[in-house]
């Protein structure tokens, strides 16, 4: 998702190298909803509003997800994230069960698939291309998860 981001951001600016690095690796652009803001900042006529505010909804479960120490209990998945710790005695941990994840991933490839069809719009309007993935593979992955 982050990589869509960036290379809409180059599109609509119309970066040369040396500004396709500095949006890729500048430290202020250290969130996927940052990188949208700063689309939006490009072209003041681009609100992008339901996009960020599915970033916000999924950026919680894919902290956990990504960040989380995962065990098995039970034949169950549980999670521990020490970023949520409440006191120096004990472990938070809870349950992530399957339709929990489930609903993630369908959401973040709603996500995602939004911001690759942008993508491709802005590519085709701007007559550049940066994507360097086929855009065939990510379909056969979202068949997979139902979409």
């Amino acid at each position: 998702m982050e990589q869509e981001a960036i290379e809409i951001a180059w599109l609509i600016g119309g970066a040369d190298l040396k500004q396709k690095l500095r949006i890729a690796r500048d430290p202020a652009k250290d969130t996927l909803a940052a990188i949208i803001e700063a689309v939006e900042n490009i072209d003041g006529n681009v609100k992008l509003d339901a996009i960020k505010d599915a970033i916000v909804e999924l950026s919680g479960e894919r902290n956990l997800i990504v960040h989380g120490s995962w065990n098995m209990a039970n034949d169950e998945p549980w999670v521990v994230w020490h970023k949520f710790i409440e006191d120096d005695d004990s472990v938070i941990g809870e349950f992530f069960e399957k339709r929990r994840f489930d609903r993630f991933m369908k959401k973040a490839a709603t996500l995602l698939d939004t911001l690759r069809r942008y993508h491709d719009e802005v590519e085709r309007l701007t007559g550049v291309k940066t994507t360097g993935v086929p855009r065939a593979q990510f379909k056969t992955y979202a068949r997979k998860l139902g979409r």
